[in-house]
């Protein structure tokens, strides 16, 4: 009896341990391959672009009739692709991947985006991401005058 109990635990513990399996980085990079997470990053830069200029036309400022703003953002764009690039992302994200997910977990995730639902899914990204941001951009936009209003009142209680 006792040694089924003993040969059950240690099933159980071999098997977590396998399960455990750290990813390896050909396996992370190949989840970044099939995810085509270099270009959901680009696509995420012009998202930001598109997002950064229609914050500024609602805050009253018309980017096209004021050189200064497009030299000013073009500037700050700039600098957000040369220090977020994927040459100086990809190294991070690959250590992350692996803190976070195992081999097993990371070749299961691998099979599901090259499912044809997981095709679909990452055809369809882009649009989710671009809806998700003009959804929140949409609540912050009603949130404002709340946060506004928040911090007024925060800061005559200070004075107060």
């Amino acid at each position: 009896m006792r040694m089924k109990l003993f040969s059950c635990a240690a099933a159980l513990l071999f098997s977590l341990q396998v399960q455990a399996e750290p990813a390896t980085r050909t396996t992370i990079e190949k989840f970044l391959q099939v995810t085509e997470a270099a270009n959901m990053m680009d696509q995420a830069y012009q998202n930001m672009d598109q997002m950064t200029a229609q914050m500024l036309a609602s805050s009253g400022l018309d980017i096209s009739k004021d050189p200064q703003i497009q030299q000013d953002m073009q500037e700050m764009n700039a600098l957000v692709r040369a220090e977020l690039s994927w040459d100086k992302m990809e190294e991070p994200l690959i250590a992350l991947y692996g803190s976070v997910f195992s081999e097993a977990e990371l070749q299961d995730i691998i099979e599901f985006y090259q499912s044809p639902a997981g095709q679909k899914m990452l055809k369809r990204q882009p649009e989710l991401m671009q809806g998700t941001m003009v959804m929140m951009q949409q609540q912050m936009q009603s949130l404002m005058p709340k946060i506004k209003a928040l911090t007024e009142k925060q800061s005559a209680a200070r004075k107060a």
